[in-house]
């Protein structure tokens, strides 16, 4: 009680508004949602009671409207009739809100899906003018909802769920008075205007099934480092990747249309990176593709990786298919492959499963037109039809970069529509009128149909590898979308930075009630132990403090980038650990060393050559670049990195020890004087030179330097075990008889993460 009323004082005094989320009272006690304010009460006793009517007066006015509120007009949002009555927006055809009592449920209308409501909104309370507001069109789905709140939709359709809403879908479309009650529980208003909620969504599916046509298949290629994959691929489209990648290993997604040499039929590939350090990248080429072809060498079998694929391909829902690689090598052995891939739930037609498997080898060619008319094979079985003509286009940012001449380019997988030249996309927190579109061979395209990948030019920034883009109508509209964009990011922003403000605030506030309550049991004489013992939660277990080391990631392209920072952000322990302030495309710049200056940060240039006016400008800051081709090295170097940054931790070692017989106390020359212990070496040998540490009762009372160390009148370096000497320790030590003396050493040990 004592916590929460602090609070709630405090709150009103720095804030002047409640937390994003929590209802503080002035009394210290929250109210239940349902429970009336005594204003309320009050309110209701006098409606209540007999009054005279007046015949000028309007009828069918409910008796709880306030004397200084005009009858005539309906009632604001922010105006509370009686505690029983819940206003309902957008009834009555525009005249006004109509009440209706709060035990009714919202009146039900068509939707396309039969769902069942159990959810009884909340009383309507006052609204903060504080609480930061949420833009939002007249009618939107859940998913839009979701992306409006920058929330998962598993987790808004779980919030639903546990309000009431059951049978949700990501299409279910709610009207605003919804979405209003759903942000409340999120800590946000809505201000329903079609304007400022501006935004693009994707199409829903057409209703005539005539406007659906058949699309080329998108197949992935998934699988360990180094299992071939981009051999495979390189075999499929005849032309050399290999050469072009450092370690032979792929760097970022690729997109490439081959017609195959057997059926003749079109396929789109994407080749995903294979090691674990694109995990993010891995997971979104499996949500767009519609096979995904799986790379095991027949050496090497079931790999983390691998493991980690089937995972991705089961997730997405999207069918399989193994090429067991490298089968033209003496110890391949793809029977043991398959028994793993079933032990790991891949159920293999070997076994009677559905999954094909093929034993190829993409360095000779055995076995790859089989592979190629198995995929074609699962790719038909999947009728994968979209629509072509008569929508606005859609499609997926696989990767963006700088290139000279051409500015911001990226490349985009078209789903949906046909994309021109001249069109406006919109994708994430930029937009572009698409200049020039090439091909993977860098010819121009004029139209890019469904399951076509391309290059585009004309980004006014570089989009983010993984938004959806989507094709706005003119020029105005995309960028009204993007300011709506923006201006909702900041919103949720600052109900991030309220929350974490609120917690740091309690946590003062409950740190100033232990300390009051240790001070008071101090003036009642109580010493530190028995307050412990008596209330041990006053105290605070002393936490080690962790030290963030920052980093800068620059890099080639923009799904490295992502993914570099993805792979070393939160490395270490609770000692120390990684962060990075930022990643982007494009080499280090001077702007990047002052702000690596500033935040003590190391920059980590991925594929990208540093200049060397940046390099002598770094030095004479002090700011370290390190350059590096293969992502493996760099993790290994940041991991040492962070390994230097660790506290260091010492062992003590006993060398020898001697205890103290008696206490001589002589004058020296300036008069003052100085205590000598008479001791006897217990063990080891006693050395001037040691650090001393002095034990009494089992405990260390103190540490230090021998001042003098004398044998029979003699200056002595040593004192070997079983004879005795006089000490005289650095410092104003108290000696006692029974003390022991012991010269250490301490030894660093070496640590790990």
């Amino acid at each position: 009680m004592y916590l929460r009323s602090c609070q709630a004082g405090l709150m009103r005094t720095i804030l002047g508004r409640p937390s994003n989320g929590l209802r503080l009272y002035s009394s210290g006690v929250r109210r239940s949602r349902f429970q009336r304010s005594p204003q309320a009460e009050k309110q209701q006793d006098q409606t209540n009671k007999p009054t005279k009517t007046d015949s000028n007066a309007p009828k069918n006015v409910p008796r709880s409207v306030s004397k200084d509120v005009d009858p005539k007009r309906p009632p604001k949002r922010h105006e509370s009739t009686s505690s029983n009555w819940q206003t309902n927006d957008r009834k009555n055809n525009g005249q006004g809100r109509q009440q209706k009592p709060v035990s009714k449920a919202p009146p039900e209308k068509k939707k396309p899906v039969q769902v069942k409501v159990k959810y009884k909104p909340k009383p309507k309370q006052e609204s903060s003018n504080n609480r930061p507001k949420l833009d939002i069109p007249t009618f939107l789905t859940v998913a839009n909802f979701a992306q409006i709140l920058r929330v998962r939709v598993p987790d808004l359709l779980r919030k639903m769920k546990n309000l009431g809403f059951e049978n949700m879908t990501n299409d279910y479309i709610l009207d605003s008075e919804t979405a209003e009650l759903i942000a409340d529980e999120y800590g946000f208003d809505v201000n329903t205007n079609d304007d400022t909620g501006a935004d693009l969504f994707p199409s829903p599916e057409p209703t005539d099934p005539k406007l659906l046509k058949p699309r080329a298949p998108i197949v992935t290629i998934m699988g360990h480092v180094d299992h071939g994959k981009t051999t495979v691929l390189d075999y499929l489209r005849k032309s050399s990747i290999v050469k072009d990648e450092h370690g032979g290993i792929t760097q970022h997604i690729g997109a490439f249309v081959v017609k195959t040499p057997v059926s003749k039929k079109t396929i789109t590939f994407l080749d995903t990176p294979g090691h674990a350090a694109f995990l993010n990248m891995r997971e979104r080429g499996a949500n767009i593709t519609d096979v995904v072809v799986l790379v095991v060498a027949a050496e090497d079998s079931v790999m983390p990786q691998t493991k980690e694929a089937i995972r991705h391909a089961r997730n997405a829902g999207v069918p399989m298919v193994v090429a067991i690689n490298k089968c033209d090598k003496e110890e391949a052995n793809p029977d043991k492959v398959v028994a793993d891939l079933s032990a790991n739930g891949v159920e293999v037609e070997d076994y009677g499963g559905e999954v094909p498997t093929v034993r190829i080898s993409a360095k000779t060619g055995m076995g790859m037109e089989e592979l190629e008319e198995t995929i074609v094979a699962v790719a038909e079985l999947q009728d994968i039809k979209t629509q072509e003509d008569k929508v606005p286009v859609e499609g997926w940012v696989l990767e963006s970069q700088v290139k000279k001449g051409l500015g911001n380019v990226a490349t985009f997988l078209v789903m949906k529509g046909k994309l021109k030249p001249g069109a406006v996309l919109v994708a994430g927190q930029t937009w572009c009128k698409v200049r020039v579109m090439k091909d993977e061979f860098g010819k121009p395209v004029k139209v890019a149909g469904p399951a076509t990948p391309v290059e585009i030019s004309g980004w006014k920034d570089i989009p983010d590898a993984g938004e959806m883009g989507l094709e706005a109508s003119s020029e105005a509209l995309a960028k009204k979308v993007i300011s709506n964009r923006e201006k909702r990011k900041l919103l949720l922003e600052e109900a991030s930075q309220i929350e974490q403000m609120n917690k740091q605030m309690l946590e003062k506030m409950e740190a100033s009630r232990r300390e009051e309550k240790i001070q008071e049991y101090q003036l009642e004489g109580l010493t530190m132990d028995e307050i412990r013992e008596l209330e041990p939660e006053l105290f605070d277990d002393e936490e080690t403090k962790l030290l963030e080391v920052p980093f800068i990631v620059k890099a080639d392209v923009s799904g490295s980038a992502e993914a570099i920072s993805q792979s070393i952000s939160g490395l270490g322990n609770d000692e120390v650990q990684s962060t990075v302030l930022y990643e982007e495309v494009g080499p280090p710049t001077e702007s990047d060393v002052e702000r690596a200056k500033l935040s003590h940060a190391q920059i980590l240039a991925f594929n990208v050559k540093v200049p060397k006016d940046i390099i002598n400008f770094a030095s004479i800051n002090s700011v370290e670049i390190k350059e590096f081709k293969v992502i493996y090295h760099l993790i290994e170097d940041v991991m040492a990195y962070l390994t230097s940054k660790l506290p260091k931790i010492y062992e003590t070692k006993v060398h020898s020890s001697a205890s103290v017989k008696q206490i001589f106390e002589i004058s020296l020359r300036n008069k003052s004087k100085m205590k000598i212990a008479g001791c006897r070496v217990t063990s080891g040998t006693f050395k001037r030179s040691a650090t001393v540490r002095l034990i009494r009762n089992g405990k260390e009372i103190y540490r230090g330097r021998v001042r003098q160390l004398k044998h029979e009148k003699e200056d002595v370096s040593e004192v070997t075990n079983g004879v005795e000497c006089g000490v005289a320790l650095d410092g104003n030590v108290e000696l006692q008889v029974g003390d022991v003396m012991e010269a250490i050493e301490e030894i660093e040990i070496k640590r790990h993460l």
